[in-house]
Parts: structure tokens; sequence; C-alpha cells
């Protein structure tokens, strides 16, 4: 693979652009600023926790310390930020990233830790580290990122029961062919670099995006390591268009194409193929390449008294984008969201509709077919009272493509939840009281597979009240909770009551809270203990900017075959300090 630097070349573009940004203000605008100001914060948070069952506590001891700071040079903004988890005190296991994106009129420069967001198919939610720029003089729109994706992990088979996390449980498992690994796996150093032009405003605009990602061969000493893995490349490009119309309506199209080379050490493919020779100078076409697309078409219309949400989405099998960190594959989905309402607002109807299928390809033995739908009405009768409806309905079926599937291995499940929540609301210069109930009902039909059913149907009730004295700070909280579930093989029943009391101190600057909850459990008619939580929080405002809290939660739950296989015992200290100027 040819040796590629565009990070490289960027800096230099930055290193070149950055006397302008701090000499090429405009003076007219400097008269009435402050030469420099920084603004800002940092803060450190700990926790720890001791529990009888470490699967539910991926990390008992952690801590974290975060910097913010924004630095204004004559109107130019440079905003630093940087995050420190779970290190030692050399930082030589820590998590750490830095970053700043100093911005001065229509030209933004980024360098370090940064996340870009071209497009939800291309490049979103990826940490890059390296630079970009991007700059919107009028109606023009340019943007241009480079730098590392990963860094490379060497194999190293006397960390493989390892946990690189000081004071986690090893928890981060991934298993390969039946093998399990408790440490990051071997992977290659991963570089991208990406381009977006477009025109437009940010009601109206299109956008042209191209992204390229690839792993660094030379980047790990044993080329396969312990997991056989393989250099990777990736080329994506994309289209996205944004349109506002007719003051009320809004459409847009997002769309990918990728081509993903799983081996980038395999073979060139000799087939002809259309267009291969155009392709082969942006990616080489290899035996292990595949070609996959997804887009989104969405329309929407908005009113005062009514709006309608519509998308269609769908993404091929296996589409794959390094610029991207998550993404779903092999979906058809189709959305419609209507919304209104009526008599000042005084009603309002709200809904969600989704049809969702996958095997687009058809090479699953069954299509899985998923359909929400999801109504609520609100009624506010009075400035006081009012109270909210919902129906949910959610069902995932499983169908066959080929009658020869066996039906024993088709799952289906479907359910139908109601709630209803009144509520009561009453206030006056001296204090407040909210008043409200909770009620649902959920009906679970759960078909597994070999025709295993394991239907759950559940009550629940709750109903609670809060009081709040402005005068002295003081805020009570009371309420009765009740809880019935029932499977194909327990019934269990819980009820109890919740409890808190608020108070603040020294002109609010002093808050002290405890809340509490104590529920009795009956499995399959008979008692069978207690489950209780206690709560203690403290929160301590002093000097200027400066604050420090703690916590307290110790909390235990009975065994009862449905939540809890084993009694359940879990005690946690949180600890806190910011400041922010």
């Amino acid at each position: 693979m040819k040796n590629r630097k565009p990070a490289s070349l960027l800096f230099v573009i930055l290193l070149l652009l950055a006397p302008f940004l701090l000499m090429g203000q405009d003076l007219t605008t400097i008269k009435g600023k402050k030469p420099f100001k920084i603004t800002g914060g940092y803060g450190i948070n700990f926790s720890s926790t001791a529990t009888n069952d470490s699967n539910r506590v991926p990390m008992p001891s952690y801590w974290a310390a975060n910097l913010n700071l924004n630095f204004s040079f004559y109107g130019l903004e440079i905003p630093v930020s940087a995050i420190f988890t779970n290190g030692k005190v050399s930082l030589n296991h820590a998590f750490n990233q830095f970053g700043i994106s100093p911005r001065w009129k229509w030209i933004t420069l980024h360098a370090g830790y940064r996340q870009y967001n071209y497009s939800s198919f291309t490049v979103s939610g990826q940490t890059l580290f390296g630079g970009g720029i991007d700059l919107t003089p009028g109606k023009f729109r340019f943007g241009f990122i480079a730098g590392r994706l990963r860094k490379a992990i060497e194999a190293d088979s006397s960390k493989i029961y390892s946990q690189n996390i000081p004071g986690s449980y090893p928890l981060n498992v991934s298993t390969v062919n039946g093998t399990n690994y408790y440490s990051p796996q071997a992977s290659y150093s991963r570089l991208g670099w990406g381009a977006r032009i477009g025109y437009g405003t940010a009601t109206n605009f299109v956008d042209l995006i191209f992204f390229r990602g690839y792993d660094r061969s030379s980047s790990l000493n044993e080329k396969t390591g312990a997991l056989a893995i393989f250099p990777e490349e990736n080329v994506v490009l994309g289209i996205n268009i944004f349109q506002k119309f007719l003051k009320h309506f809004t459409m847009g199209v997002n769309g990918a194409a990728s081509i993903y080379t799983y081996d980038s050490n395999a073979e060139p493919v000799d087939q002809d193929i259309p267009l291969v020779s155009l392709i082969n100078k942006i990616i080489t076409i290899r035996s292990s390449t595949q070609a996959q697309w997804a887009g989104e078409a969405n329309f929407n219309i908005n009113y005062p008294n009514f709006n309608l949400l519509t998308s269609f989405k769908r993404a091929e099998p296996n589409f794959r984008s390094m610029g991207i960190n998550s993404y779903l594959t092999d979906l058809n989905l189709i959305t419609v969201q209507p919304s209104w309402n009526m008599f000042k607002q005084k009603v309002r109807f709200s809904n969600v509709f989704q049809h969702q299928t996958d095997n687009l390809n058809k090479y699953k033995l069954l299509t899985t077919k998923r359909f929400l739908a999801n109504s609520s009405i609100s009624f506010s009768l009075t400035n006081n009272f009012g109270f909210d409806l919902n129906y949910n309905n959610n069902s995932i079926e499983q169908v066959k493509v080929k009658a020869i599937v066996p039906d024993s291995i088709q799952a289906s499940q479907k359910s139908n939840a109601f709630t209803i929540s009144p509520r009561y609301f009453f206030t006056n210069q001296n204090f407040s009281n909210v008043a409200s109930l909770v009620c649902s009902y959920t009906d679970l039909k759960n078909q597994q597979m070999n025709g295993v059913a394991n239907n759950i149907q559940n009550l629940y009730a709750t109903i609670n009240n809060t009081f709040v004295l402005f005068k002295i700070g003081l805020n009570i909280n009371a309420g009765l909770n009740f809880n019935n579930t029932e499977t194909s093989m327990n019934k269990l029943q819980s009820y109890g009551f919740i409890a808190g009391l608020t108070k603040a101190f020294l002109s609010n600057k002093l808050s002290l809270s405890n809340n509490n909850i104590l529920l009795w459990n009956k499995l399959d008619g008979k008692g069978n203990g207690k489950t209780f939580s206690i709560d203690l929080n403290s929160g301590y405002q002093f000097l200027s900017g400066h604050s420090i809290s703690a916590g307290f939660n110790y909390l235990y739950s009975p065994a009862n075959g449905i939540y809890n296989l084993h009694d359940f015992q879990q005690t946690r200290i949180l600890l806190s300090y910011q400041y922010h100027f």
C-alpha cells in the first residue's frame, strides 16, 4: 500500500493559515473587546462500588478528571477540552483526549482529538486524532479532516486475560471462534481522511462527501497476530441534501456508497467489472472487496397545530464506513410520526408508527419483521389538573424464507402496554404541591425458539406527592408503589413506599437530601424478604464557582428467580469537585 500522509499536509496548511487568523482580524471589530479572556472550568469525579455480583458493575473503582477552557483573543475563540479517566499517576494507562477548535469569522480549525459529523452514513461520531478545517464563506461549505482513527495494538498472549483499566473487573469480553479475550484484540493502526464540499444555508444545502480509511499493514510486528487479523481499506462517497420550501415543508436525502476491502493483501480482481479502471485509481478491487450502499429520505410538514414527520431508511447488508463508530446494516425502516393539538393546546396527540424488516438479500433462512405503534393523548383540563393516556404496541416476528426451515427455530414477540397518568399541581408564593399517579399494564407474548413460550404480564402503579416550602428550602417527597409480575413459571409481587427529604442551608449554598425505598416481596404467594435502598447526597457551593458533592447509596434485593437469581447487595460512594469561572 502506498504511503499516504494527508495529515502532514493538513498541518502544514494550518501553520500557514495561523498568522492570517491572528493578524487578519478586522480592526473595526476590536474596539470594545477585551484583548484576552479565558472562561471554562475543571473538575474531578470519583466513585467506588462494592457488590456481591461483579457482573453488574464493570468498573468498581472509577475516577475521571475533565478540563474545558475557552480562550478569546480579540474575538478569536479557541476552545480546549481534555479528559483523563482511570489512569495511574504516570498516566501510562490513562484514557486521555485533548483537542482545540479555534474559530474566526467563517474559518474553523480543528486539532487533536475531535469528532466530526459530515453525514450519518459517511463520517459521524468517530473520534479522530489529527486536524481539520471548516470554511463557510457566504453559502459555500468546505471541510477537510485527516488523522488517526485508532492506534496499533500488538498481540500479547501474556495480556489476554488481563484488564487494562485499573480497578475494573475483566468484563470487556470479546469472543472469536469460541475463544474469550478479555483484553483488546490486536489491531492495525487505522488512518483516515475526508472532505466535504457543499453550497447552501442551514435550512437549504447540498453536500458532497468523500472519505477514505485504511489500516497501516506495517504498524504491527506480527502480521496476523494471535487472531489472524488482516489490514482493511475503505472508500465512501456520500451526498447530503436538506431543503425547506413553502415555509412549512422540509425534505432531505442522505445516502452513501461504500467500497470496503476486508484484506488489503488479497490479490486484485481481474474480472470485467464496470468502471473497474476508474475505481482502481481510488481503491484497488480485490477478492475481499464488497460494495454496499445505504440511504435515507425524509419529508416533513410543520404547522403550529399539526406536524407530520416521515422517513424511509435502507442499509444494505454489510454496509460499513470507517468514518462512523456505530451503524445498522441489513435494514429497511419506514417511520411515520403525526402529531397535533386542539383547543389551544389543551389536548395534544402524538404518534409513532414504524415498520422494519431485514434479510434484504434473502440469504438468511428467516426474515425478521418488526412493527411499533405508540400513541399518546395529553389532556390539560385546567391550569392545575390534567392526565395522559398512552398505548404502545411492539411486535417482532420471524417469517420463513424457504419452506424447508423448521417451525421450531422461528421466534415471535408481541407486547401491548397501556398507561394512564393523572396529575394535580398547585402553587403560590409560599409553597407548591404536585400529586401524580402512574398506572400501567403490559402483556407480553414471547414465543422463543424450539416452541418455548415465556409470556409475561405486568401491572404497575405508583402514587407520588411532592411538597415544597420555598422560604425555608424544604422539599418533602412521599409515595406508594405496587408491582405484580406473572410469567409462565413464577408470580412476583412487591409493594411498599418511597420517602425523601431535601433541605437547603446557608442561603442555598448547602443542600442535604435523603431518599429511601422499602418494598415487601412475595414469590408465588409466599413472603420473599424486603427490597430496600438508601440514598444520601450533599452539595456545597463555596467561594466563587467552586462546588463539591458527596453521595452514598446502599441497595439490597432478594433472589426471586425473575430479576435476581441470587440475593443482590451493592454499596456505592460518589465524590465530585467542580470549578467554573
